[in-house]
């Protein structure tokens, strides 16, 4: 189920980067989001659409001085910071048997097994109770 609030802090892997690509305006976004490259080339919420590269997690500071766990942003798109890397991304009954499995994002705070219409997808590369862990820099097509 998408986000409704932010998440807690999420648990990283090693050192991740950072990036700040413009989001789509007149959405609200939380701390914790997974967001996806859109077709019109802004950062924004995933869909069931195919092709959509991840590109990172909300951290909640966007351009102008703008820090908000819960940002509802205007008519007018601006630029917000992400982070990328291996984080431990919430998954119910996560087990050892789904380890190398593929994960697609079914919305920015939910992971699922199936594809659909989607074709990018990440391995899972551990897990540990209600957690799997992934690579966001590492979508591929699946």
């Amino acid at each position: 189920m998408a986000l409704s609030a932010a998440r807690k802090t999420l648990e990283w892997v090693g050192e991740a980067e950072e990036i700040s690509p413009l989001f789509t305006a007149s959405i609200t976004y939380y701390r914790g989001s997974v967001l996806v490259y859109l077709a019109t080339g802004y950062a924004g919420k995933p869909t069931d659409t195919a092709a959509l590269a991840c590109a990172g997690v909300v951290t909640g500071v966007y351009e102008g001085g703008i820090r908000d766990d819960a940002y509802a942003m205007g008519a007018t798109a601006l630029r917000g910071r992400l982070k990328r890397g291996k984080v431990w991304l919430p998954f119910s009954g996560a087990a050892q048997t789904d380890v190398g499995l593929p994960f697609y994002l079914a919305d920015d705070g939910t992971l699922t097994k199936t594809a659909g219409s989607k074709t990018l997808g990440f391995y899972a590369l551990d897990f540990k109770t209600g957690f799997i862990l992934l690579d966001l820099r590492a979508g591929q097509k699946i």
